[in-house]
C-alpha cells in the first residue's frame, strides 16, 4: 500500500510512572471524537492486553500474537491467543507515554495513526496502527512496525515482490504487489526504512513475513 502521508494533528498523553495521574497535551485540529474516543480508551488499557478486547478486531490479535511467539505453525484459537498474550504483558515492560504524530483518513471506515510509544526503561519505538469501521464501531485492525536495514535480497514469487531487509545478523522478510512503486524502486544493497503489518490473512504462511506499508531509501 502506497500511502502519501501528511502530519495533520498532534495529540500527547503522559502517564506517570508515579501516580496514577495523567497530563494531556492537545495542539493541532481535533481528531473525529469517535476516534479520539477509540485511540484514549486503548491506551488506556494498553497494559492489560483483555480490557482492550472490543476495541481490537481477530486480525489484530493474530498479528500481535505471531509477533510475540514467532511460530507460524502454532495454531491457536483467537481466544488462547489472547491469553497467551495476557500471560506474557504481565512480565513486560509497561507503557510508560505515548504521542500521536500522525494522522491520515485513508477511506470512510479505515484511518491510519504514527504512534511513538515510551516505556517502563525509557526506550522508544514508533509503530503505525491502522483502524478499521465494523458494525458502527471504530477497531484497531493492523500493527506495522518500523525496520532499518539493508536489502539484503529481492525476488519475485506469485506477482509479489519479496524484500530481505536487516544485516548478517538478523532480518525480516516484506512483501509486495510487484506492480507497486516500491517493487520497482529499491535495489540489493540500499539501506532502508521500511514500515509494514505481519500478514495473516487468510491465515500464516509457512513462514512469517511483513505487508509493506511505506518503505523510503535512507541516505
Amino acid at each position: 500500500m502506497q500511502l502519501s502521508v501528511w502530519k495533520s494533528w498532534f495529540y500527547k498523553k503522559r502517564h506517570s510512572n508515579k501516580a496514577n495521574s495523567m497530563y494531556i497535551v492537545e495542539q493541532g485540529p481535533a481528531i473525529p471524537e469517535e476516534i479520539r474516543g477509540v485511540i484514549d480508551r486503548f491506551f488506556l488499557t494498553y497494559n492489560h492486553f483483555k480490557g482492550a478486547r472490543s476495541l481490537q478486531t481477530d486480525t489484530f490479535i493474530k498479528e500481535v500474537f505471531y509477533a510475540t511467539k514467532q511460530d507460524p505453525k502454532d495454531q491457536r484459537t483467537i481466544e488462547e491467543m489472547e491469553a497467551y498474550i495476557q500471560q506474557k504483558n504481565v512480565h513486560r515492560l509497561r507503557l510508560k507515554s505515548f504521542v500521536v504524530d500522525e494522522y491520515l483518513r485513508i477511506g470512510e471506515k479505515v484511518c491510519m495513526i504514527g504512534v511513538t510509544r515510551e516505556f517502563s526503561n525509557n526506550q522508544r519505538n514508533r509503530v503505525l496502527y491502522f483502524l478499521t469501521k465494523e458494525d458502527q464501531s471504530w477497531r484497531f485492525h493492523h500493527i506495522a512496525r518500523s525496520h532499518h536495514g539493508t536489502v539484503l535480497d529481492k525476488f519475485e514469487v506469485n506477482e509479489q515482490t519479496g524484500f530481505v531487509v536487516g544485516n548478517e545478523k538478523a532480518a525480516l522478510l516484506f512483501l509486495t504487489h510487484s506492480g507497486s512503486a516500491d517493487a520497482s524502486t529499491y535495489i540489493l544493497g540500499d539501506y532502508v526504512h521500511v514500515e509494514g503489518y505481519l500478514e495473516v490473512e487468510p491465515e500464516v504462511s509457512s513462514q512469517l513475513y511483513y505487508r509493506i506499508v511505506r518503505m523510503n531509501r535512507v541516505h
